[in-house]
């Protein structure tokens, strides 16, 4: 495939360069890191003229490179570093060496040489308690999401000719937003089995693998309900009963928080909080989980039955952290729901979304929840099959794709 420059996040990494920060590039598998680090090696060396020298590039994907040690990685790096001038070091995937933390943080407080350095990997690998502790206030995390529903219609317009809009969010819907589905997107079969690959890869090595998890079949069982019910309340009993009547197991809750912890960690789902419209304060229970890319969650269910509101509701989720908001469930004090709460700075944004207000008990439902929330912040609808406009009680009704091509830093 052709290159996307995911311009968003090279201006992310360019406002820290030569910054005594550690820059930690973090999101699921697949998502784009390396590439986003190759883009940004470009910059160095066209924008801003860095001589090769001074960069020094690890990929350890390499399987060789990943069975170095970390002092003799440490040597390397050392004996190619140029005197008197910064080096950039690129560590990809650099959780695969182990203690690779020792490593950076020495290169970090190197007083022989000057470094810049710029590290990828999954979240589960780079963020556990211990080496967030090691970073604290050393480091800057860039997460990396997989493609906007603007990046990705920028590039089948350009790349496929697919210039009906509503075909390609067909698309965007069922197959999410990794990079990698990019490099054969007309051909279905080769798309899912991608998808299949990514998701059975982060849920060995990722977790399986580096937590040791014993019983595969609890967790096997856990995992494809948790993403079967992607927007509901999280009722941890249910899980425990659904075990328990399906697998003839007893499974503790203690084990279940795990499981999804642990998936959060591999950033294959984020998790959403309640939060209470009336005393504006964010409630720590239950909640609700989100897939952190649709075409992952559609593997679950070999691509059929798809629930397309839960998936349009997925899709926003995802859109507003990827534009940098905290994202909670609004809760009202008569137990109805608001879907988003969304917060950044001192701005906030109450938000229903919808395929279609095409009844007037729709209609009535969405606007009446957002109406009972008495404060001035914005209130949004968002709707799949509408035009865009303000209804009588200054509520905006947006269409949901507009919503997600309007965006100015891409």
């Amino acid at each position: 495939m052709n290159e996307i420059l995911r311009m968003e996040y090279l201006n992310q990494i360019r406002e820290y360069k030569d910054k005594h920060r550690i820059k930690v590039i973090t999101g699921i598998r697949r998502s784009g890191k390396s590439t986003l680090l190759s883009q940004f090696k470009d910059v160095l060396k066209n924008e801003f003229k860095i001589n090769s020298s001074q960069i020094i590039d690890y990929d350890f994907n390499n399987k060789e490179l990943a069975e170095l040690t970390w002092k003799e990685l440490l040597h390397q790096i050392e004996d190619k570093s140029v005197n008197n001038k910064i080096n950039y070091v690129f560590l990809d995937e650099i959780q695969e060496i182990k203690d690779f933390e020792k490593c950076v943080i020495t290169l970090f407080e190197s007083k022989k040489f000057k470094y810049d350095l710029y590290i990828t990997g999954s979240n589960s690998n780079m963020f556990s308690s211990n080496i967030a502790t090691v970073f604290t206030g050393r480091s800057r995390e860039i997460k990396l999401f997989p493609f906007s529903f603007k990046e990705y219609f920028q590039y089948v317009a350009k790349q496929l000719n697919w210039k009906d809009r509503e075909m390609a969010f067909e698309k965007y819907v069922r197959f999410g937003g990794l990079p990698i589905i990019f490099e054969d997107l007309e051909n279905e079969k080769v798309t899912k089995e991608t998808l299949i690959d990514v998701r059975n890869d982060t849920l060995n090595k990722d977790i399986k693998k580096r937590h040791k998890i014993r019983n595969y079949n609890e967790f096997d069982k856990i995992v494809p309900y948790l993403f079967d019910h992607i927007g509901q309340r999280l009722e941890i009993t249910n899980i425990v009963n659904f075990i328990h009547t399906n697998n003839n197991q007893n499974l503790s809750r203690k084990t279940i928080n795990r499981f999804i912890l642990w998936l959060e960690e591999a950033v294959l789902i984020y998790r959403a909080y309640f939060f209470s419209t009336t005393s504006k304060r964010t409630l720590l229970t239950a909640g609700k989980i989100y897939a952190s890319d649709t075409g992952i969650r559609n593997t679950f269910s070999q691509f059929k039955n798809v629930n397309f509101g839960s998936l349009l509701e997925n899709i926003v989720f995802i859109e507003l952290k990827h534009r940098g908001y905290d994202v909670s469930i609004g809760k009202m004090y008569d137990g109805k729901e608001i879907d988003f709460v969304a917060s950044k700075d001192n701005e906030r944004m109450y938000i229903q979304v919808t395929n279609s207000l095409g009844t007037h008990q729709i209609q009535e439902r969405e606007i009446n929840n957002l109406l009972s929330i008495k404060d001035n912040r914005e209130k949004i609808i968002l709707v799949k099959n509408s035009d865009s406009y303000i209804n009588e009680n200054g509520i905006k009704i947006i269409n949901l794709v507009d919503w997600l091509l309007n965006r100015n830093d891409i």
